[in-house]
Formats: C-alpha cells, sequence, structure tokens
C-alpha cells in the first residue's frame, strides 16, 4: 500500500516524468536510504542511479516506505550549484557569473540552483578559508529536493518559486558553460578562495597503490567532496568526524603518510574511507575516487577507460 504523505510518494513519479533521477532518501539525513524490515538504512551502489532512471516497480517499493524523503541522482547532464551561505555579497558574486535560473531550493541558507550541461563539467567543492561556501555537483553525486525535511533545521526543503524540477523538463533548464568551474573560481577569490594545490601524480607497483598514493598526495581534490561533518584543514591535510560509526569526534585523520581512524584505531586506505563514507562496494568507491583524481588520465586509452577491468585490476 502507498504511503502518500511520504515526500517520496508525492514527488518521486512526478519528478521522473521530467526526466530526472529521483531516489529515496532515509528520513532525517541527507543520504540516499532503504528500508527493510522495519527500520530504515543506507541505501548500497544507490550510484547506479546516476546512469539511469528507477523502474515502474522500483517506484512503487519507495513510494511505501514510510516518511521517504527525496533526493536527485545526477547522470551526466543534470548539473546543481549548492551554495551554501547567505553572504549577499558572496551570493552576488556567484550570481554574477552563472546563467540565470527560475528552478532554486533551500534548506538551512544559501541555495541551489539546479541547470543542464555537458560530461566536461564535474564535480568540485570550493572552500573560502575553514568554510565551504559552494559545491559544484554533476554526475555521480546527489541532492535532497523538497519536500524532504532538512537534518538539521526539522523544516522542509522549500522551492524558491513556481518553477521547480516537477514541472521543469530537464531539456528546459538553462546551461552552464563548460568553463563554470574557472568563472567560479574568479568570483570567489576576492572573498579568499585559494585553487587547490597543483595535481601530484603517485606511485605504486599496482594501479590499487598508485591510486591510493595519489589520493594521499591530493587531498584537496577529493576529501572536502566527502561532505563528512567537522572537515577541516589540519597542517597539509584534513581532520573529520568517521560518521558511518555515529561519533561526533574529528577522530578521522588525513596525512600524507596515510589515513587513520583515532577514535577506532584503525587505519583505511583512501578507497576504504570511500566505501565507507556512502556505503557503496569496492567498484564504486574506485570509480568515484578516480574520478575525483582525475586518474583515468594516467591510464592508456583513455576514451576506453572501463571501471569493471580497472577495479579487478586493483584488486590483485
Amino acid at each position: 500500500m502507498q504511503n502518500s504523505s511520504s515526500p517520496y510518494a508525492i514527488a518521486g513519479a512526478r519528478l521522473i516524468e521530467c526526466g530526472y533521477h529521483a531516489i529515496p532518501i532515509a528520513p532525517g539525513t541527507k543520504r540516499p536510504g532503504a528500508y527493510s524490515y522495519g527500520r530504515w538504512g543506507g541505501m548500497s551502489d544507490w550510484q547506479r542511479f546516476c546512469s539511469r532512471r528507477p523502474t515502474e516497480i522500483e517506484i512503487g517499493f519507495w513510494a511505501a516506505w514510510p516518511d521517504a524523503g527525496v533526493g536527485i541522482a545526477l547522470d551526466q547532464t543534470l548539473k546543481c550549484i549548492d551554495l551554501d551561505t547567505d553572504d549577499p555579497e558572496l551570493m552576488r558574486a556567484v550570481l554574477s557569473v552563472l546563467p540565470y535560473s527560475e528552478v532554486r531550493k533551500r534548506g538551512s541558507k544559501g541555495f541551489s540552483a539546479f541547470y543542464r550541461g555537458s560530461p566536461a563539467i564535474v564535480s568540485r567543492p570550493f572552500n573560502v578559508g575553514k568554510d565551504r561556501v559552494l559545491d559544484l555537483l554533476a554526475g555521480g553525486r546527489q541532492t535532497v529536493v523538497p519536500g524532504s525535511i532538512h537534518p538539521t533545521t526539522g523544516t522542509p526543503y522549500i522551492w524558491h518559486g513556481p518553477d521547480t524540477l516537477e514541472n521543469t523538463l530537464i531539456e528546459q533548464l538553462p546551461e552552464l558553460p563548460d568553463d563554470v568551474a574557472h568563472k567560479l573560481e574568479a568570483a570567489l577569490k576576492p572573498f579568499g578562495y585559494v585553487s587547490p594545490a597543483a595535481y601530484q601524480a603517485g606511485e605504486g607497483d599496482t594501479l590499487w597503490r598508485e591510486l591510493n598514493d595519489t589520493a594521499l598526495r591530493n587531498f584537496d581534490r577529493w576529501v572536502p567532496a566527502l561532505c563528512l561533518p567537522g572537515t577541516r584543514r589540519y597542517g597539509k591535510g584534513y581532520r573529520a568526524v568517521a560518521a558511518w560509526r555515529e561519533v561526533e569526534n574529528a577522530n578521522l585523520s588525513f596525512h600524507v603518510d596515510g589515513i587513520k581512524d583515532w577514535g577506532a584505531d584503525q587505519p583505511h586506505t583512501a578507497i576504504d574511507v570511500v566505501m565507507l563514507v556512502f556505503n557503496v562496494p569496492f567498484e564504486s568507491a574506485t570509480a568515484w575516487l578516480a574520478e575525483k583524481l582525475g586518474f583515468d588520465a594516467l591510464l592508456p586509452n583513455r576514451d576506453l577507460f572501463n571501471v569493471s577491468a580497472f577495479a579487478q585490476r586493483c584488486r590483485n
């Protein structure tokens, strides 16, 4: 029996009809969820819905889950500019380099605006000092949409105006230029934005070791994108909260010599951390980390890059 009161039951099917990949969000969180045996948990491998829309059978199951929020898994076309600040000057600077979009949502502060764009536009975090002020979200990411409940405020996300993803086809969204990341960097520079450190290739006698070594040399390119609570710079690395253990202390250390959860006294590889944060299998974590690091550019036959084959080689 369909739970007609849940945000997913209300909006999920309409969003999919408009061309978006609507997936369920666990109540009180920002994460894709699954309901089983009377309990909510994380959805395993939700990123598969970035490459395909849910089926009618999946939509029917999810619409029956109690209090299911609704999120959008971003494919290679849909883009989202997530501005996480109410600073009016910073907001004006960002808006000055973006096409105007009528389709916007708001959570606790700032807004998220929706666009379409080419696969050349990839996800990027933008920090000013220690604060994350903006995320450029692209393929492989997801975003929560109204009327899901915001976990911090306890109130629903809202649309800014009459135009929403529920009544706007994806091809009707304004288009972002391929160089949007550079435009955003220029807009944020007067506020203290500093570009990530220059890329440093890693070393290793296997692809798995090379990928993890590259991750240790390029924290700026992937650690902020984990969106872990308490993420902050610490020397040349980062500290964050190991949210998958439901703790509050920033005991997770990202150091060039390695990654360690000091609270659990457990070392991790970069791929381990991605698997734990997103609750995804090895292949998905490898693909996510490789995309963030541009690691496919280090491999021969880049246009023929095969994630499954790469993951199998990494295991060997």
